[in-house]
């Protein structure tokens, strides 16, 4: 079995893995690298594939361009797992597999970059298999995380089990959907792992990822509050996490009306609402200029009868909470007024510096802030200690990560009784670790 770490392993995102075995190759997850997306000068659904390449957004997959590659298996539809599916899927003559949520994402992606692929996309449920060559199998194992219908991938092959997830976490009081399915897991332990590919996003934070139930409580008592006090109230979120999404809906209760502002709020949600994971036909969805502006002045004249949900909450300039806090659209914040930040400042340097700006702008107009209203998607340190007890894999390559969070990895693997070099790997972008 040889595993080529493409990318995602000097990082956190742009996630690809391919694992060959008796000349067959199989590829997990086609990823952007977020911080170069942000970072990039261009639009990158404008760019080509070599143009992409070039700037650093998307994995590097020369190594596999000549193999015989099998199929494209993604996990779930975060853009650091699926972004560079327009880009790279269409070099190889391989089906797409994913859930039927993420495959409305990639529809989505494919559909905004304005690329044609003929790959064919397979949508399965968790728990279904599927015979992708007579000799390798997949299932996926139903895992919470961000964003509905995340997986772990298991692929069955002739040199031994091998599960792949970079994003996974347990959520015992979930919002949408039930938890990880735990039992599931220890029978894949009991029948084999040869080798597990986790991610490592949290694994350096100690304890347990609180369940998501706990952000919605808190979600109510800020409401609450807020509507109490008066004046606008703007909550911006992750689009993807559709069950924060529907927390805010519950939340809010009928008592204001409510409006999702911003492109991938709306491209998210359509697809959750096709899926039947939210219910938007009381909501007011916008994302062209015209159509923002208009749902804007309108929140200036009825500022009390408004709840405005917007993308947009890492600061990023030109996105929706970048343009009402600076006056794009006919709407001023006044002293008094309320935002909410269900999210997380992903600490990378761009994207501290541009949630500093906006939380100054806001600020300065005397808004009232309410930060670090969320829970993680991602594993702590804890919750990765039972994936290691639960798969007990002879294999572990740790991934989506630089090289500190792979070495936090280790050190967790080291206390389970794994040795680096001997049944826990690291790696590089561009390597490949073969397993004998």
């Amino acid at each position: 079995m040889k595993v080529h770490t493409i990318g995602g392993y000097e990082e956190i995102g742009k996630n690809m893995t391919a694992v060959e075995v008796d000349g067959e190759v199989v590829v997990f997850d086609m990823g952007y690298d977020m911080e170069n997306v942000v970072g990039s000068d261009e639009q990158i659904d404008e760019l080509t594939t070599n143009q992409t390449l070039e700037t650093g957004a998307i994995p590097k997959d020369e190594q596999i361009y000549e193999k015989n590659v099998v199929a494209i298996v993604i996990g779930h539809g975060h853009l650091d797992h699926v972004g560079a599916i327009p880009k790279l899927a269409g070099a190889y003559d391989a089906p797409i597999i994913c859930t039927p949520f993420t495959e409305k994402i990639i529809e989505n992606g494919l559909e905004s970059d304005r690329k044609n692929i003929n790959n064919q996309i397979i949508s399965m449920e968790p728990g279904e298999e599927f015979d992708i060559s007579g000799k390798m199998e997949l299932e996926f194992l139903h895992v919470n995380h961000s964003i509905p219908d995340a997986t772990l991938s298991l692929l069955k092959t002739p040199d031994g089990n091998v599960i792949y997830g970079n994003d996974m976490k347990f959520d015992r009081r979930p919002v949408i959907g039930e938890n990880t399915d735990i039992d599931r897991l220890k029978e894949v332990g009991e029948e084999g792992i040869e080798l597990m590919i986790p991610g490592t996003t949290s694994v350096d934070e100690d304890g347990r990822v609180p369940p998501e139930e706990s952000v919605k409580v808190e979600l109510e008592n800020v409401l609450n509050a807020s509507y109490e006090a008066g004046g606008a109230v703007v909550i911006t979120t992750f689009s993807s996490q559709i069950a924060r999404l529907n927390s805010i809906l519950e939340a809010n209760d009928g008592r204001r009306k409510v409006a999702f502002v911003g492109r991938s709020l709306k491209e998210y949600t359509k697809g959750a609402e096709e899926c039947g994971l939210i219910d938007l036909s009381q909501v007011e969805v916008v994302s062209y200029f015209d159509e923002c502006e208009d749902l804007m002045r309108k929140v200036d004249g009825e500022r009390e009868e408004w709840l405005v949900v917007a993308t947009g909450n890492q600061g990023e300039p030109g996105a929706q909470m970048d343009k009402i806090a600076s006056g794009t659209y006919p709407f001023d914040f006044e002293k008094g007024d309320h935002v909410i930040f269900s999210s997380r400042t992903i600490p990378t340097p761009p994207n501290k510096a541009n949630r500093y700006k906006l939380e100054k702008k806001l600020s300065e107009q005397g808004v009232r802030l309410y930060k670090n209203i969320h829970t993680s998607g991602h594993a702590k340190k804890e919750d990765h200690r039972d994936f290691i007890t639960f798969l007990d894999p002879d294999h572990i390559i740790p991934s989506h990560g630089h090289l500190g969070k792979l070495g936090s990895y280790v050190e967790l693997a080291r206390e389970e009784g794994y040795s680096l070099g001997e049944d826990v790997h690291l790696s590089e972008n561009g390597k490949v670790i073969e397993l004998n």
